[in-house]
């Protein structure tokens, strides 16, 4: 259900770039949506407290418990519930997959060579910047600030919730992948934003165990 833009989105995206579309939940929650390439994204993360079929979803950790912060950063799942099949993300769409997030990546310019590689990707591109909605230059190095959320994308740092405890708020941001690698691990995506990180224009592909907490963003389903 595409409808005319959410008065729910913050002053800040407003501020960044109005965007004309967005999807409803069937909670009711309203997300901004953007087209990169041939995909359709959120652009916000997840707050559904609901699996599709009404059903609760067992995780779902609002950002160091405050109300204030779910418009902001969403919420934070673990993976069995990104996994689950009774679909966490709303009707018609699914949580991203591997491919899902390389699709993105080779939009916005990442190397083939680099596409299936672990760790940090795309330095050379400043591929993590276009993602971001902000980012401060380092102490040694400032960057082209035209490259900051080039695509709308809007990601926050929005940390990660481990073992009862809200860490790394402010600079890290955690997306699961819908892509399950071992019994106990999947994969993720990593973007850093501390002044002093050197990955900070970079996107991370690695894996993590599923009991972490971490943001979700979903991708329109696109029929044959």
């Amino acid at each position: 259900m595409v409808i005319a833009a959410s008065s729910l989105a913050s002053d800040g995206n407003a501020a960044l770039q109005p965007l004309n579309d967005t999807v409803q939940d069937g909670e009711g929650n309203h997300y901004r949506t953007v087209q990169i390439g041939g995909q359709t994204w959120l652009a916000e993360n997840l707050r559904v407290t609901k699996f599709q079929d009404g059903s609760d979803v067992r995780s779902g950790a609002i950002v160091k418990d405050d109300q204030d912060n779910l418009l902001k950063y969403g919420r934070l799942y673990n993976w069995h519930d990104v996994a689950d099949e009774r679909g966490l993300c709303p009707a018609g769409w699914r949580v991203a997959t591997d491919d899902d997030w390389k699709q993105l990546e080779r939009t916005i310019g990442m190397p083939e060579h680099d596409l299936d590689k672990m760790g940090w990707r795309g330095k050379e591109q400043d591929l993590g910047f276009q993602l971001k909605e902000a980012q401060d230059d380092g102490l040694f190095k400032r960057f082209d600030r035209s490259l900051l959320n080039k695509h709308h994308f809007s990601a926050r740092p929005a940390g990660v919730k481990w073992n009862g405890f809200y860490i790394t708020q402010g600079a890290y941001t955690e997306f699961w992948v819908a892509t399950s690698v071992t019994e106990n691990k999947a994969l993720i995506r990593t973007l850093a934003y501390s002044w002093w990180n050197a990955h900070k224009g970079e996107i991370r592909r690695a894996t993590s165990t599923k009991d972490y907490m971490f943001s979700v963003r979903c991708v329109k389903i696109e029929s044959d």
